[in-house]
């Protein structure tokens, strides 16, 4: 019997997979920010740093060289949580092989300046992109819950929250669904956490050439937080009103969640209500301002959006999009502005 050979594996990852974009022009904001009170947290290569929401007083709080996407703050102000990527490269007999990522979800106190004093929070190989719940008992994550098969063709993303200490753990796929359906990237929880959404992706079946299958995004689904119970169907055709989606964020009043349009023509970051029914443009994508796709972020008050830019700067505007972005650093290569929520 011929060894089969694993096949080489496509996929359209979303947000902290994406490389920055170049482009230079992307510099410009409109004068000095406002003097906001709250901290922002940002990674600036692979590490978490702070600094105020005018840009100053900026200091590295993590150097742990491994951090990939948003650093996500804990309602009392006084956790971080944050994803952390690994790796390992393996060989096979018949002299196949590859790399694999390995990803984790981990948390420090925001006072602790050790970098080696942290919590290990999934501990599954597979999770990453955390979000907590307003009252601060959960963290809702994405998982692959093929991360741990060493010969797994595809991937298979889940949406999935936990306590802090992992004593309860919830899932959130369909009753009776297949292994690869409903699969689900970047979750936001409402704030009174009833409501989880995040971005539905479709997994399209390999070519008849070998091409191996790809993750496509198809939009955004908002579902209860005790389970998916829509068909496939419905939540493929809920998905598709609200396409293009990457970084969603729902606002702390729990009106409105916002998120990057990925669109050449016609992107920037929108706003949308929960419902789906009501949609608006806050920022126009230009060659001056390309937003990273990448979460952006809330004030407390829900009056100030930060998000960043594929040039590497992070921005601060007001969520009606009634002035120009204020652009809050200058480092070139700044990405996941997260607001402290105190």
């Amino acid at each position: 019997m011929a060894a089969r050979k694993p096949q080489r594996i496509l996929i359209c990852l979303l947000s902290a997979l994406l490389l920055p974009l170049p482009a230079g022009a992307q510099n410009s904001g409109s004068g000095k920010a406002p003097d906001l009170p709250w901290q922002i947290a940002f990674v600036r290569s692979r590490n978490i740093w702070l600094m105020k929401a005018d840009g100053s007083e900026q200091k590295r709080w993590k150097s742990l060289e491994n951090i990939v996407g948003r650093p996500a703050w804990a309602s009392d102000g006084k956790r971080v949580a944050f994803t952390r990527q690994g790796g390992f490269s393996y060989s096979l007999p018949d002299g196949g092989g590859g790399t694999h990522r390995l990803y984790d979800v981990f948390a420090s106190h925001v006072d602790s300046t050790r970098d080696g004093f942290w919590w290990w929070i999934t501990f599954n190989h597979g999770s990453r992109q955390p979000c907590w719940s307003s009252d601060g008992k959960y963290i809702l994550y994405t998982r692959d819950m093929n991360a741990n098969s060493i010969d797994a063709e595809l991937p298979d993303y889940q949406i999935e929250y936990r306590t802090f200490d992992g004593s309860e753990v919830v899932t959130l796929t369909r009753p009776g669904a297949a292994p690869g359906e409903c699969q689900g990237l970047e979750p936001t929880w409402s704030p009174d956490g009833k409501q989880i959404a995040f971005i539905y992706n479709r997994m399209n079946a390999p070519s008849s050439t070998g091409t191996a299958g790809t993750l496509q995004g198809v939009g955004l689904v908002v579902v209860p937080a005790t389970g998916i119970v829509r068909s496939e169907d419905e939540l493929e055709r809920a998905a598709a009103q609200i396409p293009f989606v990457s970084g969603p964020s729902w606002s702390p009043d729990g009106q409105w969640i916002a998120y990057v349009d990925t669109r050449t023509d016609d992107g920037g970051i929108y706003l949308v209500t929960p419902d789906g029914a009501t949609k608006k443009r806050i920022l126009e994508r230009t060659e001056r301002i390309i937003p990273f796709q990448g979460p952006v972020s809330w004030s407390p008050d829900a009056k100030w959006i930060t998000f960043a830019s594929t040039a590497g700067y992070i921005f601060i505007m007001d969520s009606e999009g009634k002035s120009a972005p204020y652009r809050i650093t200058s480092n070139g290569n700044d990405y996941f502005p997260s607001f402290a929520p105190k």
